[in-house]
Formats: structure tokens, sequence, C-alpha cells
């Protein structure tokens, strides 16, 4: 990324979008979009989103997210959430011809019982942890739309899959928060 590039980064307000933004205005980059007040979830907003900012990269961390709670009460609205934001930006980002993408999944993602270490090449091979199924699905979903665009189309969207991040903006509830800041909570 050039220094003056135009980088969007979804979902400023959560933990590891919060990193993102923090991290690359330290290191000198000054364009950042944020759009806190957008709705994800909203196609027209989006779209009017990129054609009036014409982003050069994207960094995608927005969503839904919550703990195993949450993930068992709540499984359709963080399944259909997801789902629409990662297809709302992963398509505006090839309609407006990004640069790059960068989805950043879940470790979720992986089969229930995989064999450990993990490698990409493990997922989609057994079934999903029950208590977050519905996420995990909406995740692979976006994983394979990233790719999906790279076969078609060969955009430059990528997809990192972080494994228990924790940090500032990290949701320390007993209900929404993961094993980490749930751990931290009780402490």
């Amino acid at each position: 990324m050039d220094i003056n590039s135009k980088i969007f980064i979804a979902g400023s307000e959560k933990l590891i979008a919060g990193a993102l933004t923090r991290k690359i205005a330290k290191k000198g980059y000054s364009n950042l979009l944020t759009a806190q007040d957008l709705d994800l979830t909203d196609q027209d907003q989006v779209n009017n989103f990129f054609k009036t900012n014409r982003p050069e990269y994207v960094f995608l961390s927005g969503g839904s997210s919550a703990g195993i709670l949450a993930n068992q009460r709540y499984p359709a609205d963080l399944m259909a959430q997801n789902l629409v934001t990662q297809t709302n930006i992963i398509c505006g980002a090839h309609e407006y011809k990004v640069n790059k993408l960068l989805f950043l999944a879940s470790s979720c993602t992986y089969p229930r019982d995989c064999p450990q270490p993990m490698d990409t090449t493990d997922l989609l091979t057994g079934p999903l942890e029950t208590t977050n199924e519905s996420y995990a699905i909406a995740k692979i979903a976006g994983i394979k739309l990233c790719q999906a665009y790279y076969s078609q189309f060969e955009d430059k969207f990528i997809t990192a899959i972080p494994s228990n991040p924790f940090g500032i903006d990290d949701d320390f509830s007993s209900e929404n928060s993961h094993v980490i800041g749930a751990l931290i909570s009780r402490m």
C-alpha cells in the first residue's frame, strides 16, 4: 500500500479492526476510511460508501461476533448479519475495483476435531463445533466468496484466520465475551 492509499477498515469500532486502525495509523497511513455510522448490513449504504469514497484497500473484520452463550441463543442473527455484511463489502469491493481485500474469518471455521496444528487444508473436512456452527458457516461462506472472486475475476481477495484475539476494545461481558475475555473479566 502506498502511504496515501485510501484504506477502508470495516468494523473499526471492534477489537481487531480497532487494533488494525491504530497500527496502520501509527505507521503513517493517514487516509483511513472507518465509517462508524455506516450500516454494513444495508447494501445501498455500503454501495454508496464505495462509490463515494473509492477505497483502494479493504480490511474486512466487520460483522457480529459473540461468545458461546450468544452463539447458542442467537444463531440466526449472527449468521444472517455476517452473511449480509460480508456479501455487501466483498461484492462492493469487486464492483468498485479495490486493489486488495483482506477478509478476517475465525478459527471456529475449522472442524471440531481438527488435527493439531491446524492447516487451511483442514477446512471443510469434518463437522463444526455445534455451539457456534451458524457463525462458522457464515465465515466459511465469506472465505469461499473471496476465493470465488479470485477464481472468476482474479480479484486479490485473501483471507486470514486469527486465533483467539483479545485486547483493547474486547467484549468482557458474561454473555458475549470469548474465552480469553471471559477469563480476564472473571479474574
